[in-house]
This record gives C-alpha cells, sequence and structure tokens, in this order.
C-alpha cells in the first residue's frame, strides 16, 4: 500500500507545511511514513517540494519511484519536480502559475488554488490547507476527517477556523472540475 504524494511550488506557498501534515496525518492512523522537503537555493521564492511516502509495511527506501499524486503550484517547480509520475498519477496544476506542460499519459486537473484560497480566506498564508482538501478529495489515502483532526491539531493558534475554510475550499472545488488529457495540455501550451 505504498502511497508516494509530492506537493510542489515556490517557497512561501505552503507545500512544506501540506507535506508535513499529510505525514502526521497518516503517523496518527498507525501508517508509516516520512516526509522530505527540497529547497532550491532560492528558498523564498525559489522551487520548492515535499515528497511523502506512506506505507503500512516499515519504508525501507526514502526516494520517491513512482509518484501516486503530484500537486504543482508554480512552472519553475514542473520543470524541475515533474518527473516519476506513474501512467496513472493523480496530477493537479494552478493553470495560473503552470502554463507549459511536458506531453504524457496522465489527466491533470487544472484548479486555480491561489485563487480559491484568496476567495475562500482572503489570504494566501492558507494555500496549504486548500492543497489538503483537493488530495483528500482525490485520494483515499487519508480520510478527511483524518486530516480535519490533523489541521485542529496543528496549526497555528488562532488559524485553525480559517486553515478548516480553507481545506473545505479544496474539498469543494474538486467537483467542479474534470481532469484534461495531458498531451492536450501540453499541444496547447506549446
Amino acid at each position: 500500500m505504498r502511497t508516494e504524494i509530492r506537493f510542489a511550488g515556490v517557497g512561501s506557498q505552503g507545500n512544506i507545511l501540506a507535506g508535513e501534515w499529510v505525514a502526521q496525518a497518516a503517523h496518527n492512523m498507525g501508517l508509516n511514513a516520512l516526509q522530505s522537503p527540497t529547497y532550491t537555493a532560492q528558498v523564498r521564492g525559489g522551487p520548492t517540494s515535499v515528497d511523502v511516502l506512506i506505507d503500512k509495511d516499515p519504508i525501507g527506501y526514502p526516494r520517491l519511484t513512482s509518484i501516486d499524486f503530484f500537486l504543482c503550484l508554480a512552472q519553475g517547480a514542473w520543470n524541475l519536480f515533474g518527473t516519476q509520475l506513474k501512467t496513472e498519477s493523480v496530477v493537479v496544476i494552478d493553470p495560473n502559475l503552470v502554463t507549459k506542460v511536458t506531453p504524457g499519459p496522465q489527466k491533470i486537473y487544472l484548479i486555480p488554488i491561489i485563487q480559491a484560497t484568496k476567495q475562500a480566506v482572503e489570504k494566501p498564508v492558507y494555500t496549504s490547507a486548500v492543497s489538503l482538501g483537493i488530495f483528500c478529495r482525490l485520494m483515499s489515502t487519508i480520510p478527511q476527517e483524518q486530516m480535519i483532526r490533523t489541521i485542529e491539531q496543528h496549526a497555528p493558534s488562532g488559524t485553525v477556523e480559517k486553515n478548516l475554510i480553507a481545506f473545505r475550499a479544496g474539498w469543494d472545488i474538486v467537483s467542479s472540475v474534470t481532469p484534461v488529457p495531458r498531451d492536450e495540455l501540453a499541444m496547447a501550451s506549446v
């Protein structure tokens, strides 16, 4: 039951926090999980990613080899970290920030995550919670209730309610999106 997850974007978008909370939620469910962030030399505004591995068995190899879920919030992050995807990977991009994709067999969910965050809670600092709502809706790895408990336990004091509003906004937005074949997007972005 190994699940490989990658959140990518630029520094300060909350991708690292999203990965931490996914790993914490998995631990709380009694699963083995680890998360490994990657920063480029330019931390604030530079490409970043966090890889999360979840398995019911002990994790012997701590690197991603075949990604099940990839969420990307920046073109530079797509260029660096949009690799190792399975044919059937669930891929989510913010189409306002990732405008050029390479060909591939996956279908991609085009979700304006930053815009959805601003509409839901007026501050992009809650982007990580919107991303978590999207992840939980598209993947069965972490149940919605478990992620909500994790947010309630780990969100900084005074931010729990806004994080939960953002999480629900991410969960809800998925129902209005139909994935697009990656090859079709690649041809359109040439």
